[in-house]
Parts: structure tokens; sequence; C-alpha cells
């Protein structure tokens, strides 16, 4: 008697009922497990967010180079590394796949160790999460009910567009590091040509560059101070330039690679070309900016024709309308 009470209780607790819809305590529960795995797992991914936004900022700072042997030992990997790390290794990835990842996330500014794994591990719990969510709405709302081929493609639907998801965030941020490079680029010319014009070596000269432009423009200094420790330990100082234009992207620094490789090679002056450089660069801003401006009153068309109008055609046409409806009532009534 008491097991049977006890379950009634459970059973009506765990019952939610959401105007006409009603969850079962099982849909209730699953849908319940769902939420705080997400929960939990934003949790984690904004934690991890932060700490290393904190390392980055400190090994920026950090001018001499640190005795790490004193170091505390490093934690063992997340849950999440795990995971994504067993099905980055999988053949549901492949070699071709993990590269094509490793590529998108060089080009988005993550180079960490473990990024592939959380990028992985991600694309996993999208997957599940929105396929829980798609099957709680069909048991729910019954929709498709007895239709079973229907609601496998509907699942299979939200695998995929879940394990995608991760990848349209991704290109997202790589367009909007893309744009941060082509507005830091010029800036970081023209304290190239200071550098050169002081005296200092090419090398001084672009960790120069890095060092003074993180504040302003901190994905072209990431970008410049990797080219710079590159020309450190590589013996051709070229390839380093030529990795620096294949990172970013950008066509437009093949000329700046060509013109530093030339000054390497045989010596010709440095500051006068890259002055150059900068101000076509400088020109071709100042016009990608102007072809923007271009587009916003065609853009402003669509929300003014969405919202403002028929607000503006319901705050005029209002009074008439009344005014001509008392009209025809007088007529009518006499």
């Amino acid at each position: 008697m008491f097991g049977a009470n006890l379950g009634d209780a459970l059973g009506a607790v765990l019952t939610f009922r959401f105007g006409t819809v009603t969850l079962a305590p099982g849909e209730s529960l699953v849908f319940i497990l769902a939420l705080a795995a997400a929960l939990v797992t934003g949790s984690h991914l904004w934690r991890i967010g932060q700490r290393e936004d904190r390392q980055r900022r400190l090994d920026t700072l950090r001018v001499a180079a640190i005795d790490r042997t004193a170091a505390a030992p490093s934690r063992g990997p997340r849950w999440y590394d795990r995971l994504g790390g067993v099905v980055a290794a999988s053949r549901i990835v492949g070699v071709a796949e993990q590269q094509r990842l490793l590529g998108a996330l060089a080009k988005a500014g993550f180079r960490q160790q473990g990024s592939l794994a959380r990028l992985v591990a991600s694309k996993v719990v999208g997957a599940l999460f929105l396929a829980g969510l798609i099957w709680a709405f069909f048991e729910t709302k019954g929709v498709l009910v007895g239709q079973t081929t229907f609601r496998i493609v509907g699942l299979a639907a939200a695998l995929l567009l879940g394990w995608r998801l991760p990848d349209f965030i991704l290109s997202r941020l790589t367009a909007q590091r893309r744009r941060r490079l082509e507005e830091g680029v010029p800036d970081a010319l023209d304290l190239l040509v200071i550098a050169a014009e002081a005296g200092l070596s090419l090398d001084q000269a672009v960790e120069e560059v890095a060092r003074n432009l993180y504040a302003s423009n901190r994905p072209t200094a990431e970008e410049f101070a990797t080219t710079a420790a590159e020309m450190r330990v590589m013996a051709n100082r070229g390839e380093a330039l030529e990795n620096l234009v294949k990172r970013t992207g950008l066509t437009t620094l093949r000329s700046i690679t060509a013109t530093l490789s030339q000054a390497i090679r045989f010596g010709t002056p440095l500051a006068e070309s890259m002055r150059i450089i900068a101000a076509e660069m400088r020109n071709e801003r100042i016009a990608r900016l102007e072809e923007r401006a271009a587009r916003l009153p065609v853009l402003l068309a669509i929300p003014l024709m969405l919202f403002i109008l028929p607000s503006l055609m319901i705050v005029i046409g209002t009074p008439v309308g009344l005014r001509i409806m008392d009209t025809l009532k007088q007529v009518f009534h006499t």
C-alpha cells in the first residue's frame, strides 16, 4: 500500500501540464535530464572559455620565459575531452574531417590543445540534445503517431542539424575574425614601418608589432606573434611569412609577404614599400566600408515594409476608417 501511494505521489510530481499539453512521468524525466545535461555542458564550456582567455592574457603579458618545472601538475582530461577524443579518433569523423576541422579551428583562432576534441564533443552533445527535443515534441504533441518512418526521418534530420550546428557557429566566428584581421593589418603595417625605420630587424619588428597591437586588435597581434615565433625557429623566414597567409586566408597579405621576402633575400629598403602597401590596404578597406554603406538602403527597406509601414498605415488609416463608419451609420439610420 505504501509503495503504491509513493508511486502515485511520484507520478503526480513528475506530471507536468502546460495548457493543453501534458507530459507523462517518463517524458518529464527525459526532458529534465536533457535540460540538465545542456545546462551542465554550457556551464563547462563557458568556464573553459574564461580560463583559456585568462591564460592567453597571461602568456601575452609575460615578457621573459618562465621556468615551468615548478608548475603545478595539470589535471586529467575532462569528460567532454575524453568523449570528443574518442569520437574524433573513430571512423565517424575520419582523418580528412579531422584535418578540415583543425583548419577551421585555426582560422577561427582556436589553436589550443584539445580544441578538436571539444568541438567534436559539442557536435555530439548538440546532435543528441536536438534529437531529444524533437522526440519530446513528437510525444507531447502527438505528431506523426503511427508513422514510424517519418519519425525516424525527423530524428535523423535533428541529429544531422545538431551535428552541423557547431560548424555554422565556427564559420561565423571565422568570418568575424577575418574581418578583424582585415581591419588590423593596415595598422600592423604602419607599426612595422615605424619599427623598421627605428633600426629593428625584421624579427624584432614583427614581435614589436604583435606586442603593441594586442590592446587594439588581438587577432592580428596573435597572428603576428605566431609569425615572430616561427621566424625565430625556422631556417627559412619566407616560409613563416607564407604560413601567415595560409592561416589568415587574406589575399592582401600576399603582397606584404612578397615584399618582406624580397627584403630578406636582397636586402632592399623595407619602410617605403610597407608604407605604400599600407596606404593601398587602407584604400581597399574604405572601399569595402563604402560598399557596405551603399547596401544599407536596400537592407533597411525590408524592416521598413514589414514593421514601420503597417504601423504607419494603422495610425493614419484608423481615424479615417472610424470617421467613415460613423458617417455610414448616420446615413443608413436616417
